[in-house]
Order: structure tokens, then C-alpha cells, then sequence
């Protein structure tokens, strides 16, 4: 697993019902050919990670939960397929409500 979160709980939606329950919508065009997404793309290039064959709904934004209890306690929808989320921050329950943005890498 990349993020090294193995004990965390995730699950799978193929289907796309919970992911439409928490409002994760299809991505436009913009949302993977802008500028920023581009120079992401690029930077994971010179760091080795290339493209690999397409896995899944790849229209689907993504998306990071907490969830405690049966409620959402925490959440980050991607605006843009290159937003990086603070993936520790929204895990842990004692930072803020809405997580900012990592900066570029």
C-alpha cells in the first residue's frame, strides 16, 4: 500500500453508491487537464512513478473520510485529480474540521 495506512478501514464501491451518497461526483475534463494537474503528472514522472494501466472508475474524484460512530467527522473531496490531501491530519480526531492542502512536493 503507497500511504503506508494497512491498519486503516476502506472499503470498495464499484458500484458508485456511496461514493454518490458522499458526493463524490465524476470528474470533468478540467478537473485532470489543468496546469497544476500537469505539473503534478510531470513531477511523479522524474520521481519514477509513470503510468501504469487504468484500474477502476477513473472518472470518479476521489475523495478521504472519517468516519466515527456511523459520522462523517472529517472529510476532503478533491477539487482536482492532483489534490493532495493532509491524509494524517484528517486521521487524526484532535486537528481541524477541514484539512488544507499539502504543498507541492
Amino acid at each position: 500500500m503507497p500511504h503506508h495506512f494497512e491498519d486503516i478501514s476502506r472499503f470498495a464501491d464499484p458500484d458508485g453508491r456511496l461514493y454518490e451518497a458522499f458526493g463524490l461526483v465524476r470528474a470533468k475534463w478540467h478537473q485532470y487537464l489543468n496546469s497544476r494537474s500537469i505539473a503534478r503528472m510531470f513531477t511523479a514522472w522524474t520521481h519514477g512513478h509513470l503510468l501504469g494501466a487504468p484500474d477502476g472508475d477513473m472518472e470518479r474524484m476521489p475523495g478521504v473520510f472519517l468516519i466515527h460512530r456511523a459520522q462523517i467527522l472529517k472529510s476532503f473531496r478533491h477539487k482536482l485529480v492532483s489534490d493532495r490531501p493532509d491524509y494524517l491530519a484528517l486521521a487524526s480526531p484532535q486537528s481541524p474540521a477541514d484539512s488544507p492542502l499539502l504543498p507541492a512536493s
